[in-house]
């Protein structure tokens, strides 16, 4: 896979060096090529087939999280809907609320395994679409200028703003800078880390790491927190 990768950018940025269009440098800035066939390829190889796979699979594991969470539904109360067809008689009522809380009491004994699983789960499916669209929201506005300059400005210069170009081109590289900060902030073994590695104790740091991982996984499952 990291074969293919390197590859695959190597498609990308090489085929200008052997004769596929000409890189064009003017007195404001210096432009891969500005050939039509080749931005088109070079953006939709880097940038937006990767995209499209992305928010493709992310929807599937959105679609996943919501099957499981229809799973990880309380048995022990009803639906809206049920509650329509409840008769009005207190004693009735009474031997419902009985036995709701006699199957919630059973759920709580026997499904902390399966809600520790699924709280990981819903969690890690969040994160993910905040880095999807992290990714998403700093990069396009760079690939949608990239592609459409040579069909505004022509394929010999830039008509673009240079502070326009180095504004789109420094979105997409605060992209690798706040990642690190999204994962800590919905990983707390990664804040411990930043924070020992920022006042510089770099003793048994993997250790420590590893022991604050294991004893997370514990405490959710002796201790699930239910939301109803």
């Amino acid at each position: 896979m990291i074969l293919c990768v390197w590859l695959l950018s190597a498609s990308i940025t090489i085929p200008p060096l052997f004769g596929w269009a000409q890189n064009v440098n003017d007195e404001k800035v210096c432009l891969i090529s500005q050939d039509f066939g080749y931005t088109i390829y070079s953006t939709a190889v880097a940038f937006y087939i990767p995209m499209s796979v992305m928010l493709f699979m992310y929807y599937q594991i959105y679609k996943a999280a919501k099957r499981s969470a229809a799973k990880h539904k309380f048995a022990g109360f009803p639906r809206p809907e049920e509650m329509e067809g409840i008769s009005m008689n207190g004693v009735v009522k009474l031997h419902k609320e009985s036995e709701e809380c006699t199957n919630f009491s059973r759920l709580l004994k026997h499904d902390k395994k399966n809600i520790s699983i699924f709280k990981r789960e819903q969690k890690a499916a969040t994160t993910l679409g905040i880095i999807v669209g992290a990714f998403t929201v700093c990069w396009l506005p760079f690939f949608l200028l990239s592609t459409a300059r040579p069909f505004i400005c022509g394929t010999a210069c830039s008509c673009i703003p240079l502070w326009v170009e180095r504004t789109f081109l420094w979105l997409g590289y605060a992209n690798s800078l706040i990642n690190p900060f999204i994962y800590a902030f919905f990983n707390r073994d990664l804040r411990t880390t930043y924070r020992n590695l920022l006042q510089c104790r770099y003793r048994n740091i993997n250790r420590k790491l590893s022991a604050a991982g294991m004893h997370e996984a514990l405490k959710l499952a002796e201790k699930p927190e239910f939301v109803l």
